[in-house]
């Protein structure tokens, strides 16, 4: 009798998964052949039900382990009560986790619909002091790029303040991770991590067998635009979809954004060239159109043959934010890939 019982009880299938945001690894058991046979051994022969499909493995989501425990020593309060941030980006993080800042800044992109009664203390060039100082925060939360201006007001003030990155898609989710721990919503931030990376595996699909388009990014207004390399927010998505910015790869500009040239975009002659506008997209279209022309390039350019000079929506890729990462990639492959 307790032979069959140990039998039987090799028979038991235990199935687990653990995903780990900070190492993107995930493991599940499997049952030996051994287990196997015994369990067939000690079974009364009987009809059998179908087998349950194991769950798919959640997205694997990869971090700078180093950098995040440098970004963590910044803040000297755990899991802090009283938080500002003078970012939209920051604020879509927060709102996804849960936390309830006491101050947000003061802007005309959409902000999460929670925070409308939360205390507006300026935008993040010119944070209103005298307004934080009277929340009396644990700590100012802002974006890494601003952290020399931001710290040349805080510092005097006597502000609590830590800095995190968020340009790229790749420093979002590492300050998700962050931001996540330090305020023990490790669930939350995994989840939100998880929805971006099932969108982006899937965007990329759209990609598999295709050759990869050369991207020239630009940014801004019809008085002034800008090249965006791959190091901001629709850069990291273009190369997260395998195509290559040629401000980065051909003409080699380190800087995030540099001064639009036109002798430039000849020289790296884009297959596809995206617009991410503020104001009146088809009004900067028009405007850079007519340039090219006067300069006898336009006809040349292969986003001209391709018919790939493509307007970005500003309210998907106006702002770094791993909210709207998703739908922005779905956007992207559509105008890379179709």
């Amino acid at each position: 009798m307790k032979q069959g019982s140990v039998k039987i009880g090799m028979a038991v299938l235990l199935l687990s998964l653990t995903v780990a945001c900070g190492q993107g690894t995930s493991t599940e058991t499997a049952v030996s052949p051994a287990a196997s046979a015994a369990a067939k051994a000690a079974a009364t022969p009987a009809p059998t039900a179908a087998p349950t499909a194991a769950p798919t493995a959640a997205p694997k989501v990869a971090i700078d382990e180093a950098k995040a425990a440098e970004l963590l020593a910044q803040f000297k309060t755990p899991n802090p009560a009283k938080v500002v941030t003078v970012s939209v980006g920051i604020s879509e993080i927060l709102n996804e986790l849960g936390v309830m800042p006491v101050g947000v800044p003061t802007t005309t992109s959409k902000m999460p619909a929670a925070y409308a009664n939360v205390t507006k203390i300026g935008s993040s060039h010119a944070p209103d002091l005298e307004q934080i100082a009277k929340l009396t925060p644990d700590v100012i939360v802002s974006p890494a790029s601003i952290k020399d201006s931001l710290e040349k007001k805080f510092q005097p003030a006597k502000l609590p303040s830590a800095y995190i990155p968020v340009d790229s898609l790749e420093e979002l989710k590492l300050s998700t991770v962050v931001l996540g721990r330090l305020f023990k919503q490790e669930a939350k931030a995994t989840a939100l991590l998880e929805k971006t990376t099932t969108e982006e595996t899937a965007a990329r699909e759209l990609g598999k067998g295709k050759a990869a388009p050369k991207v020239l990014i630009l940014f801004g207004s019809a008085e002034s635009l800008m090249f965006m390399n791959e190091n901001t927010f629709t850069g990291s998505l273009v190369k997260q979809l395998g195509a290559s910015n040629v401000v980065s790869d051909v003409l080699k500009l380190k800087e995030a954004y540099v001064p639009l040239n036109m002798e430039s975009i000849v020289a790296a002659n884009p297959d596809v060239i995206l617009l991410v506008a503020h104001g009146d997209p088809a009004a900067v279209s028009k405007k850079l159109e007519e340039d090219l022309k006067k300069n006898g390039s336009w006809e040349k350019l292969n986003a001209f043959k391709n018919g790939k000079f493509k307007p970005l929506d500003y309210n998907l890729f106006g702002i770094a934010s791993i909210v709207n990462a998703p739908a922005a990639f779905k956007d992207l492959a559509q105008v890379l890939y179709k």
